[in-house]
């Protein structure tokens, strides 16, 4: 089961372009996924919010230490890895979000607290 992401955060927004990458774009690339990354961290940037982004990077480069001095973006190794298979490459996209959200991004997660009735 997935997590229940807090409403606008980055992860939320990743998980759901790489469930539906076509509504997005017809001929969706990994290109466009970096871009939407790129934009949404320079819109935080200009209302002096944290970054979000970083602390995934950090937590995937802890996870794959050498992708941390390679010229190319972390998620072209994914996609090396799956043979550039675009489809495989967004599913393994959303399990490494959701392991980082399991573990280092939990402040990223919103737990729903149930309601009951008291009588």
């Amino acid at each position: 089961m997935s997590p229940v992401l807090r409403a606008g955060s980055l992860f939320e927004h990743m998980r759901h372009i790489c469930e539906r990458p076509r509504m997005f774009a017809p001929d969706f690339t990994l290109d466009h996924l970096h871009l939407y990354i790129q934009g949404y961290e320079d819109a935080r940037g200009d209302e002096d919010l944290p970054s979000q982004y970083h602390h995934f990077r950090e937590w995937i480069y802890k996870q794959h230490p050498t992708w941390r001095d390679s010229p190319e973006w972390w998620a072209r190794h994914v996609f090396k890895a799956n043979s550039g298979d675009l489809d495989r490459t967004l599913d393994d996209i959303i399990r490494l979000l959701d392991q980082f959200l399991a573990t280092d991004g939990a402040e990223f997660v919103h737990f729903p607290v149930r309601q009951t009735q008291e009588d």
